[in-house]
């Protein structure tokens, strides 16, 4: 349930991320938010069900915006394991420990991308800005924090609707019209 769920998410993520937030200036910035799942299923979830979850949506962020098949599996696998061995042996559980946690990933994360596509590609080399990833190391520290703290309210919201049906066909008692 808990990984449907979480893919769900991804997927609405990857969506808005490939769609509307690149219609934004370039000044601006977009927030990574499927990176931000991410690390966020990295630091909440088991091994298994975290590594599923990694493996899925990078391949559907290859499906959508890859540049070579397999990056972004790969990449998203390698920081779901490396965050997974650091929790193993820090305990993480403060929020800004998490949003440091999560900034140092990023800088992981797309030094494994723009390592992988320079030995790919070696005729042309993707860009690197210290300039963007700055920008975008600032905005995903700044949408860190609500953003953590709204997935961590997500199980107590399931397990709550989970007692009400979705739809409901049966037939009221009473006066609906009764003012």
């Amino acid at each position: 349930m808990l990984i449907s769920v979480f893919f769900a998410i991804g997927a609405l993520f990857l969506v808005l991320q490939t769609t509307l937030f690149h219609q934004l200036p370039g000044w601006i910035g977009s927030p990574d938010l499927l990176f931000l799942l991410i690390v966020f299923v990295a630091l909440h979830l088991d091994l298994f069900k975290g590594a599923v979850i990694a493996l899925l949506l990078g391949l559907i962020m290859d499906i959508f915006a890859g540049i070579f098949l397999g990056v972004y599996p790969l990449t998203y696998l390698l920081l779901f394991f490396l965050l997974k061995l650091i929790l193993r042996h820090l305990a993480l559980t403060d929020l800004i420990h998490q949003v440091v946690l999560a900034l140092a990933g990023f800088l992981f994360a797309s030094g494994v991308i723009y390592i992988t596509v320079a030995v790919l590609a070696p005729e042309s080399p993707p860009a690197w800005s210290w300039a963007t990833m700055l920008l975008q190391m600032l905005i995903l520290a700044v949408v860190c924090i609500p953003f953590f703290h709204l997935l961590q309210s997500l199980p107590a919201l399931l397990a709550e609707r989970r007692d009400k049906p979705f739809l409901s066909f049966k037939r009221r008692s009473g006066n609906r019209f009764r003012g």
